[in-house]
């Protein structure tokens, strides 16, 4: 799960142990995880997680605990040489960071957060990796700083109060997940993927150590490029899988190209047997288990699959509630749970997860949707506002062809991070009618975009393509698809590696020219061409799906989910956190039961649920 901590100021008193038990049993909700500990004032340390990778190290210079999932371990102590006595993660980190300073978060290859007390320089550095896999929070006060992998942690200290932030909650309704740096919760900041910070007498900084780079520098040949990279990607499988038994091991298994290609890596690998695991639904448009099954075929891997019904998803739903600290309206995370549930019970311990090819390769529909916008910005503008746009608006309403013109026009002339949020419900509904008076944003006087505008204006990238991969690593991975995947697999009991965010394949992402990965409307451009041996060509065509769930079809007609959802919704305390208004509510069941053939209402109407059901559990307790 993570690790925890109190460093005090000297006028601060010292931590008492059932403070450090109490962050503890947050950070492990309750449960016998492996956990570690150190108290020595000023500094109180401890890490627990479901599987060991947890360990703390002392020395007369340097105290350091950390959660770290390594593959470079042997190549770290063989750096170390003699220096190494005990072996751990934690000495190892300590030693070198004794020789380089921070500079050993480039050594790191892996997942990680770490934390170290300089003894003689007085100063706490926090640390996560480059993906924020593993994640950190901390919080300042008088007394100290504290810290922790979620609020509840930081919260058990006592040493911070309990406040919700409107801002982030606001933040949340439209993108359904609390955007980093932001916290739902007031004066704790998470510390975003790449960055550490330090902490020295109250005074805290926060510093960058890696970010993803898109020279775009590669001038060999296509084959030699898809030779390249299906090298880096089997040799990100091997590494991520050498240290683990097949028998506790496992894969994901969608059918897409990211998982397939992982399970396949895997079995080319010799090693067996591999164990590969699918959710599939009832409702056909969601359910892929076809192309799972042709995948675990062509491979041989030991399968096992499991159909999620609405009334086994209505029983997890509070399992889900409770794994989050702050609201998480990604519903696909009712699957994946239920997925390492079933991976769980068949002895595994370890899974391997195919996110992030999409946003490192150009997986998504969404970048080739966007090429067709940007086709109209290489019109020159004078033919376009004073020609083309004239022409259009003089055409009377009504015409099809002329309202998908102006719809045409005016998505073409808004960047993508604007297109990217038209759908989002403070965009796609006026803010006014969705919040509930004093709300932040709700008057259009806040730029509700400004985090992902940040991102798109300042990505290391020269292409539009490459700066919408950046967007996407940062939101939609790191903010996004990564808790939901590592949160559900720790609640769980079970340990997620992800292969293609190994840094030298991530890396070697950067230095691909956008066309290699987008051309013309192609997605994965190299990426199918360097397992197009490796794929079934059945999943190598298939459309992009993941683990969806078909929340807003169940919201939408299943009775249990229906009557389940009114009745937190139209409960009057709802409407006294001050959230948002029940009258757009009514107006979101109504417009549900008007578009049966869409379940674009429900799932939105999923975003309040859980922002209320979060509230209730980890505002009310």
């Amino acid at each position: 799960m993570g690790i925890c901590g109190i460093v005090t100021t000297p006028s601060g008193k010292p931590v008492e142990s059932a403070t450090l038990d109490a962050m503890i049993s947050a950070m492990s909700m309750g449960r016998n995880w492996h956990s570690k500990s150190v108290c020595e004032h000023p500094i109180s340390f401890a890490a627990a997680a479901p599987t060991c990778t947890v360990s703390v190290w002392r020395s007369p210079r340097v105290v350091v605990v950390c959660d770290v999932d390594l593959v470079n371990m042997p190549e770290l102590r063989n750096f170390l040489g003699s220096e190494s006595s005990d072996g751990s993660p934690a000495e190892a980190v300590g030693r070198i960071y004794l020789r380089e300073g921070m500079k050993l978060l480039g050594r790191l290859r892996g997942s990680f957060s770490i934390a170290i007390w300089d003894v003689s320089d007085e100063t706490l550095l926090l640390a996560v990796d480059p993906f924020r896999i593993k994640t950190l929070c901390f919080a300042v006060s008088p007394e100290g700083i504290v810290f922790g992998p979620s609020p509840s942690a930081i919260f058990r200290s006592g040493y911070v109060e309990k406040r919700v932030d409107p801002q982030a909650i606001a933040s949340y309704i439209n993108f359904h997940v609390v955007l980093a740096p932001q916290c739902a919760f007031l004066s704790i900041t998470k510390i975003m993927a790449g960055h550490y910070v330090s902490w020295k007498k109250g005074l805290v900084q926060t510093k960058q150590y890696w970010d993803l780079q898109y020279t775009e520098e590669a001038k060999d040949s296509e084959n030699s490029l898809a030779e390249q990279l299906y090298s880096r990607m089997a040799e990100a499988v091997e590494k991520n899988s050498t240290d683990v038994s097949m028998q506790e091991l496992g894969c994901f298994l969608s059918g897409g190209t990211d998982s397939s290609s992982v399970a396949g890596l895997l079995a080319r690998t010799g090693k067996h047997p591999v164990q590969t695991f699918s959710i599939g639904f009832g409702e056909d448009k969601f359910n892929e288990l076809e192309y799972a099954h042709i995948a675990q075929k062509h491979f041989g891997t030991q399968h096992r699959d499991s159909i999620l019904s609405a009334e086994a998803a209505l029983d997890i739903i509070p399992q889900i509630v409770a794994a989050f600290d702050e609201p998480f309206g990604n519903a696909s995370a009712i699957p994946t749970y239920h997925c390492c549930q079933v991976a769980k019970s068949s002895g595994v311990n370890v899974m391997l997860a195919g996110d992030g090819g999409d946003e490192l390769f150009g997986g998504n529909s969404r970048y080739a949707t966007d090429k067709i916008f940007q086709l109209y910005q290489v019109i020159p503008g004078f033919m376009r506002r004073g020609f083309l746009e004239p022409l259009v608006n003089h055409f009377p309403l009504g015409l099809e062809i002329v309202n998908k013109a102006r719809r045409y026009i005016r998505r073409a002339n808004i960047g993508y991070v604007e297109r990217g949020a038209e759908y989002a419900p403070l965009r796609n509904f006026a803010a006014n009618k969705v919040l509930a008076p004093g709300m932040p944003y709700r008057d259009g006087h806040e730029d509700l975009l400004a985090i992902p505008r940040a991102y798109h204006r300042n990505a290391p990238a020269r292409s539009e393509l490459n700066r919408q991969l950046y967007v996407d690593i940062k939101i939609t991975l790191s903010d996004n698809d990564l808790p939901k995947v590592v949160r559900t697999s720790e609640f769980a009991g079970v340990n997620v590696r992800f292969p293609y965010l190994d840094l030298p394949l991530a890396e070697f992402s950067g230095r691909l020219p956008a066309n290699m990965k987008l051309r013309g409307f192609e997605k994965r451009y190299l990426f199918k061409r360097a397992v197009g041996k490796l794929l079934p060509e059945e999943i190598l065509k298939k459309k992009k799906h993941g683990f969806g769930l078909p929340i807003g079809v169940w919201i939408q007609s299943h009775p249990k989910l229906r009557s389940w959802a009114e009745q937190i919704l139209y409960d009057p305390r709802t409407y006294q956190r001050g959230y948002f208004q029940r009258e757009f509510i009514e107006r979101l069941f109504k417009l549900m039961d008007e578009n049966a053939s869409s379940p674009f209402y429900g799932d939105v109407m999923w975003i309040f649920l859980m922002l209320e059901l979060w509230h209730r559990h980890h505002v009310e307790n």
